[in-house]
């Protein structure tokens, strides 16, 4: 398996207005062999205690494109049983099945900058089911049902709950949302979608909302770096074994726009 941990297949700065969402609701299963493997690597998992994981759907990344200042997305179903299982074995399940044996559920993370001019990062807990323990960003993923609006599952719809559950940000003060680019965890054949949020809010506003976040406990600390392209490449240089692959991903889109 390649020790490259991400790449960048799109940047840009889309709106809501200029994202276009193909959903087709139909679910990518695992072959029957890999179907059986994946339920038992689950249960071994709940079973083991040390990760609070819950199944659910979620969406899977099936095609993308650029094209005319818009972002295309095609989207069907997936879950996050079969996530996990394929995380833990991507080389075999290449291997076996080729590009497409990947589940490839589309994960979405958030680079908030404050009034203040910060960037809130966190540590991971040690019971998520993905990068226990890391340094990451805001971020989940797109559930195809609970983030469903106007026919399709909205990714704005889905970042804005996800910063509104782990920080506790009021949902009306997320409207300053675009998506500035798709990468993939390169590892695990994971793409992300990466969004930039302004938050109307002081840094010490943000951690003080975030005490009262229904999802805080998915992350041990709460800290923050400054909004400056010297800032995120020293967090890089000094920390670039800890970073989830997503966030550094995001980072370096981060970075080009700030160039």
């Amino acid at each position: 398996m390649t020790d490259v941990p991400f790449r960048i297949h799109l940047s840009g700065n889309w709106s809501s207005a200029q994202i276009r969402i193909d959903y087709q609701p139909s679910e990518y299963i695992l072959p029957e062999e890999f179907s059986r493997r994946a339920v038992k690597f689950w249960d071994d998992l709940i079973a083991d205690g040390r990760r609070r994981i819950f199944n659910g759907a979620l969406c899977r990344l099936e095609k993308f494109r650029e094209e005319n200042g818009s972002l295309h997305l095609s989207f069907s179903r997936t879950c996050y049983r079969d996530l996990l299982f394929s995380n833990a074995h991507t080389e075999e399940l290449l291997d076996k099945l080729g590009a497409a044996g990947p589940v490839r559920a589309l994960g979405i993370s958030a680079i908030i900058e404050t009034a203040d001019g910060f960037l809130p990062i966190i540590r991971r807990s040690a019971h998520v089911g993905e990068g226990p323990g890391a340094l990451d960003i805001i971020g989940g993923h797109i559930h195809p049902d609970e983030h469903f609006h106007n026919g399709v599952p909205e990714v704005f719809v889905a970042i804005k709950d996800e910063i509104h559950a782990e920080l506790g940000v009021p949902l009306d003060l997320l409207d300053d949302c675009l998506c500035i680019g798709l990468t993939e965890n390169f590892r695990h054949r994971k793409p992300e979608l990466a969004f930039l949020v302004r938050l109307p809010l002081t840094m010490p506003e943000a951690r003080q909302l975030a005490q009262n976040a229904h999802e805080s406990d998915e992350y041990t600390e709460l800290l923050a770096i400054r909004a400056d392209k010297a800032e995120v490449e020293k967090l890089i240089a000094e920390n670039s074994r800890n970073l989830a692959p997503a966030t550094l991903g995001c980072f370096q889109l981060y970075m080009k726009m700030k160039n």
